[in-house]
C-alpha cells in the first residue's frame, strides 16, 4: 500500500470514530432530556389592542423564568420551550398586564386594554410625581386625547375650556398672536399674570414653540399649595407639560397631518357704496363721488390656508428608549401679508445603567418660527376709507385721497409694509437619577437654552403712510437674544414607615442665570427701495438722528433652596408641606431673599367605615390648603438700582456740535421685593355610581400683597427721578371652581360622555399704597383706539381704584339723547353743572367675566367618533368703541365710512369720552370646536392604526353683543391697553374647517 493510500485510510478511520462518538453523545443527551422536552411546547399568537389592531413591542414572558420575547410589528409572537404547566404574562406600558395559563394550547391570542386606573393615579407635580389619591393640593391633568380639535397650533388653545379656573382668551385670529392666560383671575398690575410653564422639568421653556402632537400630558397646578415648590415664580399657577417618550419594543411611527381653511367669522357691518351715498344725502354732507362700490375690508383680507405635518418615531430596548419627532406648520393669515411657518424637532432619550440604579434622560428640542407680522393699522384704515372710492387710479397706482388725515389706502399698506420675525429656539437638557439605596435617589438636571429673535421691517415708498414719526420709506432691524442656564439638584427619600403609612421627602438646590442682550436700529430716507432693510446703513436719516440706534444687555440670577414632605396614613389621611427660599438679583439689597411655604391636607372620606363599600360613593376626598408664592417674572433687572441713560443732547463748544447727554433714569429702591400671592381654599373630589359621575368642587381666596407698581417719587424725600418702582397695596380674587364628568352611555358599541369645567371669580383691588409710597386714588388706564382717526390716540376708559375690580370702566352716564342728537349726561355729583369729563363720572362696567366655562362632549359608535365643545363667558362688560366712533351721524361721513347703523342713528355728537351708552354685555355661548372621525379597520400589514377626520373651530356664536366678537382682549398693559375694550385695529377671529389623518405604523 502506497504511503498516500495509508494516509487516506487513516483519515477516514479518524473521521468515522469522531462521528460515532458525536452520535453516541447526542443519543445520550437526548435520552437524558427527553422527559423534560416532552413537557415543553412552542406557543404563538397575536396581541391586539382594544381597537382590534395588533400591538407591537408587547413583552411576552414565561412567568417565573427568563424566557420571553416581544411582539412584532403586526402584534404576533412565537415563544419556544415553555412548559405546558406554565403561565404567559403579557405586559405593555400604559395597559393592564394579562396572564394566561398555557395548558394544552399552542396558540394564545390576547387583547390588552388601557390601564386607565394607572393613568389616573399618577400625576406629575413639581419635581416628581404623586399618586392622584394622595394629592392634597388642587391639580388638574389633561392627556393628549383631551385636547381641542381643529386648527390648533398652540398648546394653550388646545386646553381652552378644559380646566376649571384656567381662562384662555383668544381675541385675535392672528397666526402670530398668543392667547391671554389667567389662572384664578388677574393677580398683578406690573409683574405679569401668566402662569409659569415647565416642560419636561425645564422651567420657563417656551410653550408656543411646542407642537401639540408632541405633548403626552398637561398638569395644571391651580393653587399655591401645589405651586409653592416653584417659589417666586409660581404666583400665577404652574402648567407642567410632559412630552411623549419612547417605550421598549420594536420601532413605531406616528404620522399626523391636517389641511384647513380659515375665513373671517364676523366683520363690522360697514356701509357699502349705495348706503354711504344715502347717508351723505340724508345728513347733508358733500363729497367727491368716484362711483365705486369698494368693500375695503374684503380688499385686504382673504381665505387663509393652514397645513400641519408631524411625524414621530419611537422604540427601544430593555434599557434604552427613544422618541424623535419633526413637525412643520404653515399658517397663512386672513389679513394679506400675515402668516407664520414653524419647523420644530425634538429628541427624547431614556437610558438605564448600573443594574438599573442610574436613570438618564436626554431632551433636545429645536424650533424656528418665521412670522409675517400683521399690519393691523390697515384694518382701521379700511374702516376709514369711503366705499365710493376705487382701489387704484387709472394709471394703476394706489388711489389716495389728497390732503386727508385718516384715509390712506389700506391695500398699499399690506402690500408695501412688511415685518418679519425669525424666532430660533434651542434647548438641551440632561437629567440623571441615581438610586443610592432603597428609596433614596439623587437627581441632577442641567439645561442650556438659547433664543434669538431677528426682526426686520420695511416700508417702501409706495405705502404712503407716515410711520415712526416720518413719511416715505423706512426700515428697522432688531435682534434680541436670551441665554438661559439652569442647574437643579434634588435628593428624594421614600419610606414605608409601617404597613399603612408612607413618608416621602425631597430636598433640593437650584440655580438659574439668564442673560438678555440685543440691539436695534431705525433708518429712513433711502435713495432706493431695492435693499429693503438689508442695507439699513444706506438711509440718510440716521446721520442727523443718533437716537435711531441702540443696544442693551442685562442679566439676573436666581438661587433657590427647596424642600417637601409628603405623608400618607391608612390610605385615607394625606398631608404635604412645601418650603422654598429664593434669592434674586432683581430685587433690593434689603430684600434679596424670599420665603415661600405651603401646607395641604387631604381626607379620603370614602375610606372611612361609614362610606366604605357604598354602592353610591366610589371615592370622596376632602382637601384643605394654604400657601404663599412669589412673582417677579415681569420685572426687568436693575430696577432696584439707580442708573444713567440717554437724555437728549447738549451743545459742546469745543467741537461745535451737539452730543448725547446722560441723566439718571431711575431711583434706587433697596426695599424692592417680590409680590407675594397668598392662597387658601378647600376642595372636594368625588366619584359616584362606579365612575358614572366624577369631578371636583373648589373654593379659594387668592390675595396678592406687595403689588409691584411704578408710582410718583416724592422729591422732598431726596428722590431725583420723578417715578420709582415700589411694592404698594394688594389685590384679591375669590371664587369657586366646578368640574364634573358624566358617562351617559357606555356599551360595547356606543358611548357618550360629557365633561363640564367652569369657574366663578370675583376680582377686587384692596389697596394701592403703603407707608412710604402711594398711587393716586384713581389710576387712569389709557387705551389707543387706533391710528389716524381724530380724538382716539389715548382715551381713559378704565381705572385702577381700591374697592373696584381691575380695569373697571369709568365715565359719564347718559340720561337721554337730545332732539339735536347730542348726549344729555347725568349730573352725578349734584352740583348743578354737567361735567362728563370731571365730577359727573361713575363706574359703568366691569370688564372681568364672573363665569367662564366649557362643556366638552364625546360620542363614539363603533369606529366613528364625534366630539364637540361649547365655551361661555358671563358677566363681563365690553366698551364698544367701534359703535362710539363709527355708529353715529356726524361730519365724518363726508370723509370716512361708518357702520350701517349710522343710517338710522339719532346721535349727532362728536364726543369720544367714556360713557355708559356704549357699554354692552359680553355674555356669549360659542360652539368652540367639533370633530367627526372614523378609525379605518386595518389588517396585519404595516399600518397599525388609521383615522381620518374633519373638524371645525368657532362654528357658532350666540350673543347679544352688537360688535364684532364678544371675546375681546383681557390683557392689561399699563399705559397702552386695558381689558374689555373692543378696538378697531383688532385682527378678526376666524372660522376654520380642517381635514386630517392620524396613522400609526
Amino acid at each position: 500500500m502506497k504511503s498516500y493510500q495509508v494516509g487516506r485510510y487513516v483519515g477516514r478511520l479518524s473521521a468515522c470514530v469522531k462521528k460515532s462518538i458525536f452520535t453516541i453523545a447526542a443519543m445520550l443527551l437526548t435520552s437524558l432530556t427527553f422527559s423534560v422536552m416532552a413537557q415543553e411546547v412552542t406557543v404563538s399568537g397575536t396581541v391586539k389592542g382594544a381597537d382590534g389592531s395588533g400591538l407591537p413591542g408587547v413583552t411576552v414572558q414565561s412567568k417565573g423564568t427568563t424566557k420571553g420575547t416581544q411582539t412584532g410589528l403586526d402584534g404576533t409572537y412565537k415563544l419556544a420551550g415553555v412548559p405546558k404547566s406554565g403561565v404567559l404574562v403579557f405586559s405593555f406600558v400604559g395597559m393592564e398586564t394579562k396572564e394566561v395559563a398555557i395548558g394544552n394550547k399552542t396558540v394564545v391570542d390576547v387583547t390588552l386594554v388601557d390601564d386607565t386606573k394607572a393613568l389616573e393615579e399618577v400625576v406629575v407635580v413639581g419635581y416628581g410625581t404623586q399618586k392622584r389619591k394622595e394629592i392634597s393640593g388642587t391639580v388638574t391633568s389633561l392627556g393628549s386625547r383631551d385636547f381641542n380639535a381643529g386648527i390648533v397650533t398652540n398648546p394653550l388653545a388646545a386646553a381652552q375650556g378644559k380646566v376649571a379656573g384656567l381662562v384662555i382668551t383668544q381675541s385675535s385670529g392672528d397666526p402670530n398672536a398668543t392667547p391671554t392666560v389667567r389662572l384664578r383671575g388677574t393677580g398683578s398690575l406690573s409683574a405679569g399674570s401668566e402662569p409659569l410653564y415647565v416642560i419636561d422639568g425645564v422651567i420657563g421653556a417656551p410653550i408656543q414653540n411646542i407642537a401639540p402632537e408632541d405633548i403626552q400630558t398637561m398638569d395644571v397646578l391651580r393653587d399655591a399649595s401645589s405651586a409653592a415648590i416653584y417659589g417666586s415664580r409660581g404666583a400665577n399657577g404652574v402648567i407642567l407639560i410632559t412630552t411623549k417618550r419612547g417605550k421598549s419594543g420594536a420601532p413605531s411611527v406616528d404620522f399626523n397631518a391636517y389641511y384647513g381653511t380659515e375665513t373671517i367669522s364676523q366683520k363690522p357691518d360697514l356701509m357699502n357704496g349705495a348706503q354711504f351715498r344715502e347717508a351723505a344725502k340724508k345728513y347733508n354732507q358733500t363729497f367727491t363721488d368716484n362711483g365705486a362700490n369698494t368693500d375695503w375690508l374684503d380688499v385686504i383680507t382673504r381665505t387663509a390656508h393652514t397645513q400641519n405635518y408631524n411625524v414621530g418615531v419611537s422604540g427601544g430596548s430593555e434599557n434604552t428608549s427613544y422618541r424623535a419627532s419633526v413637525g412643520y406648520l404653515d399658517q397663512v393669515g386672513t389679513l394679506i401679508g400675515s402668516g407664520k411657518n414653524r419647523l420644530n424637532a425634538r429628541l427624547n432619550l431614556d437610558s438605564k445603567a448600573l443594574n438599573g440604579k442610574l436613570n438618564m434622560k436626554f431632551n433636545v428640542s429645536a424650533s424656528q418660527s418665521n412670522g409675517d407680522i400683521a399690519q393691523n393699522i390697515a384694518l382701521g384704515l379700511a374702516q376709514n376709507m369711503r366705499p365710493t372710492d376705487p382701489i387704484y387710479n387709472a394709471d394703476g397706482s394706489y388711489y389716495q385721497i389728497p390732503g386727508t388725515f385718516a384715509n390712506y389706502n389700506p391695500l398699499a399698506i399690506v402690500e408695501n409694509r412688511t415685518q418679519q420675525e425669525k424666532l430660533s429656539d434651542l434647548l438641551a437638557n440632561v437629567q440623571a437619577g441615581y438610586t443610592i439605596a432603597e428609596g433614596l435617589v439623587f437627581n441632577v438636571s442641567g439645561t442650556l437654552r438659547t433664543q434669538a429673535n431677528n426682526i426686520s421691517a420695511f416700508q417702501n415708498s409706495f405705502a404712503n403712510v407716515p410711520t415712526r414719526g416720518f413719511g416715505g420709506n423706512s426700515a428697522m432691524r432688531q435682534l434680541n437674544a436670551v441665554t438661559d442656564k439652569q442647574l437643579e439638584t434634588t435628593l428624594s427619600y421614600s419610606k414605608a414607615l409601617s404597613a399603612n403609612s408612607n413618608l416621602n421627602l425631597l430636598g433640593g438646590y437650584t440655580y438659574q442665570d439668564v442673560i438678555s442682550d440685543g440691539f436695534g436700529v431705525v433708518n429712513n430716507n433711502f435713495l432706493t427701495d431695492i435693499f429693503e432693510a438689508n442695507n439699513i446703513g444706506s438711509g440718510l436719516g440716521i446721520r442727523t438722528n443718533p437716537g435711531f440706534i441702540g443696544s442693551y444687555k442685562n442679566e439676573y440670577k436666581l438661587v433657590s433652596f427647596l424642600g417637601r414632605a409628603q405623608y400618607s396614613l391608612a390610605n385615607k389621611y394625606f398631608a404635604t408641606v412645601n418650603v422654598r427660599r429664593d434669592g434674586s438679583t432683581k430685587f433690593g439689597d434689603n430684600n434679596k431673599w424670599g420665603f415661600f411655604p405651603s401646607v395641604s391636607v387631604g381626607w379620603a372620606i370614602s375610606e372611612e367605615a361609614f362610606l366604605k363599600g357604598s354602592s353610591i360613593v366610589d371615592n370622596m376626598k376632602l382637601r384643605v390648603s394654604w400657601g404663599r408664592t412669589g412673582n417677579s417674572e415681569g420685572i426687568r433687572p436693575l430696577l432696584s438700582k439707580s442708573f444713567y441713560g440717554p437724555s437728549g443732547s447738549y451743545y459742546d463748544g469745543n467741537t461745535g456740535s451737539f452730543l448725547p447727554a446722560y441723566a439718571i433714569q431711575s431711583n434706587a429702591n433697596p426695599n424692592l421685593k417680590w409680590e407675594v400671592n397668598e392662597n387658601y381654599g378647600a376642595g372636594l373630589d368625588y366619584s359616584l355610581l362606579k365612575g358614572k359621575i366624577s369631578g371636583s368642587i373648589d373654593w379659594y381666596t387668592r390675595q396678592t400683597k406687595d403689588l409691584l407698581y411704578t408710582v410718583n417719587a416724592p422729591q422732598e424725600k431726596g428722590y431725583v427721578y420723578p417715578t420709582i418702582l415700589a411694592n404698594i397695596g394688594s389685590m384679591q380674587n375669590r371664587g369657586v371652581e366646578i368640574s364634573m364628568s358624566y358617562q351617559w352611555i357606555d356599551t360595547k358599541d356606543f358611548s357618550f360622555s360629557s365633561t363640564f369645567a367652569g369657574s366663578f371669580n370675583k376680582n377686587k383691588i384692596i389697596s394701592l399704597k403703603n407707608n412710604e409710597f402711594a398711587a393716586p386714588d384713581q389710576v387712569f388706564l389709557s387705551t389707543s383706539l387706533g391710528n389716524f382717526i381724530r380724538g382716539t390716540s389715548a382715551v381713559n376708559f378704565s381705572v385702577l381704584q381700591a374697592g373696584q375690580p381691575v380695569g373697571v370702566f369709568y365715565g359719564a352716564k347718559v340720561a337721554s339723547i337730545s332732539d339735536k342728537g347730542t348726549y344729555v349726561f347725568k349730573d352725578l355729583d349734584g352740583n348743578g353743572k354737567i361735567e362728563p369729563s370731571a365730577g359727573d363720572r361713575d363706574y359703568i362696567g366691569n370688564p372681568n367675566p364672573f363665569f367662564v366655562g366649557g362643556l366638552s362632549n364625546n360620542i363614539k359608535y363603533k369606529n366613528i367618533d364625534f366630539q364637540f365643545q361649547f365655551t361661555s363667558n358671563l358677566g363681563a362688560k365690553i366698551m364698544n368703541t367701534n359703535a362710539l366712533l363709527l355708529g353715529r351721524q356726524d361730519g365724518r361721513i363726508a370723509e370716512s365710512n361708518a357702520l350701517v347703523g349710522a343710517l338710522t342713528s339719532k346721535i349727532n355728537d362728536t364726543q369720544t369720552i367714556p360713557m355708559d351708552y356704549y357699554v354692552e354685555s359680553g355674555n356669549y355661548l360659542r360652539l368652540n370646536n367639533a370633530s367627526l372621525g372614523y378609525t379605518i379597520p386595518v389588517g396585519k400589514g404595516i399600518v397599525k392604526r388609521a383615522r381620518v377626520y374633519v373638524a371645525g373651530n368657532n362654528l357658532l356664536l350666540f350673543t347679544k353683543y352688537s360688535g364684532v366678537d364678544p371675546e375681546v382682549s383681557q390683557a392689561l398693559s399699563i399705559g397702552s391697553q386695558a381689558p374689555g375694550i373692543d378696538v378697531r385695529e383688532t385682527y378678526y377671529k376666524t372660522r376654520g374647517i380642517t381635514a386630517g389623518v392620524n396613522v400609526s405604523f
